[in-house]
């Protein structure tokens, strides 16, 4: 064997191995500092990594096991799977890159507070099999599932939102409807491809010690009610 030859294998052994062997730091680095999501550690590397205790918005999820699909590098586009243990019903897939970005099949029970978004809400919300999938900055496909269940000490204490998202105008929107005390609740949630989103919480009712409640947490009185919105970005 030439010696030419043999430094070409070398060096090719050692891409293969930094490429095998890269560690899922590639992938968390980006996230370093930022306000929307945090987390103790990582380990593993990013074909088969773990993130600990990770936190969106400042709402914790949990452990994650992540992995980076090959085979969707070969298209120009990075799917990178998400895995919250123990539980194998929690996972999510996130595409970035290619023709299209944004999640699918996103499965998920977590406590959420929508204070930092700028809502006085909170409870816990369900994800079931939602996509959010965006090209060339239009929504492209929504489907899927989205419940909140309301706790905390708001006067919708107890109140049960969900609906399916769909893609209306370019715009990924879900609109979330349930009954609240004496009224109705609905919570319209719309992003769009540049990560800009609006909440919208609408109370539809007639006590006015209710409204009163609503008016003391911020929301404004209108024709049949109270409301609130919010805007801001991923």
């Amino acid at each position: 064997m030439s010696n030419r030859l043999f430094a070409a294998i070398l060096i090719a052994a050692l891409v293969l191995m930094t490429v095998i062997l890269a560690p899922v730091g590639l992938l968390t680095g980006a996230m370093a500092g930022s306000s929307r999501v945090g987390m103790t550690s990582a380990s593993g590397t990013v074909w088969a990594g773990r993130l600990n205790d990770v936190a969106i918005a400042g709402n914790p999820v949990g452990d994650l096991k992540v992995g980076l699909s090959p085979l969707s590098l070969m298209t120009g586009q990075m799917r990178l799977s998400l895995r919250r243990t123990p539980l194998a019903d929690a996972r999510v897939v996130l595409l970035k890159g290619g023709r299209a970005t944004g999640v699918e099949g996103l499965n998920l029970r977590t406590p959420i507070d929508l204070t930092a978004a700028g809502l006085p809400l909170s409870g816990v919300v369900g994800f079931t099999d939602v996509a959010g999938v965006f090209r060339e900055e239009r929504c492209l496909r929504a489907k899927g599932r989205v419940q909140l269940i309301l706790a905390g000490d708001s006067p919708l204490r107890g109140a049960v939102l969900s609906g399916e998202p769909v893609c209306r105008s370019g715009v990924w929107s879900a609109t979330l409807v349930g009954p609240a005390a004496d009224g109705k609740a609905t919570l319209a949630i719309r992003i769009d491809g540049k990560g800009r989103y609006q909440l919208e919480m609408m109370v539809s009712t007639a006590n006015e010690v209710m409204i009163q409640g609503l008016l003391g947490s911020g929301f404004l009185r209108d024709a049949v009610g109270a409301r609130r919105t919010v805007e801001g970005r991923l």
